[in-house]
């Protein structure tokens, strides 16, 4: 036989053997069924958690706004509703990784 065939003889065996056998692991137990209370709790968990981590209507309020990315845009839509005008400078990263 060629040395590379015989090389790769046992890495096909093998591969071979856990494709026909269903795994290195042999037969597993199957996974128990979750009852209705239990499902419940956990869908209960979930959605309390969801909440807090999640912004509230209140907290969204600033996605109303109407957002200039420019200053000449700010300050047209400012003078034009006679609103004022926030001017929002920074210098560095956004999230503070300078």
């Amino acid at each position: 036989m060629h040395a590379s065939r015989t090389c790769l003889l046992p890495l096909l065996t093998l591969l071979g053997a856990v494709a026909l056998g269903g795994g290195c692991g042999g037969d597993h137990a199957p996974t128990p069924a979750v009852d209705a209370e239990a499902s419940a709790a956990i869908k209960a968990r979930y959605e309390a958690a969801r909440d807090q981590v999640l912004p509230s209507e209140a907290e969204r309020r600033w996605e109303e706004i109407d957002w200039q990315p420019t200053y000449a845009g700010g300050l047209r839509a400012s003078s034009d509703q006679q609103k004022p005008l926030l001017l929002w400078v920074m210098n560095g990263h956004p999230l503070g990784c300078t």
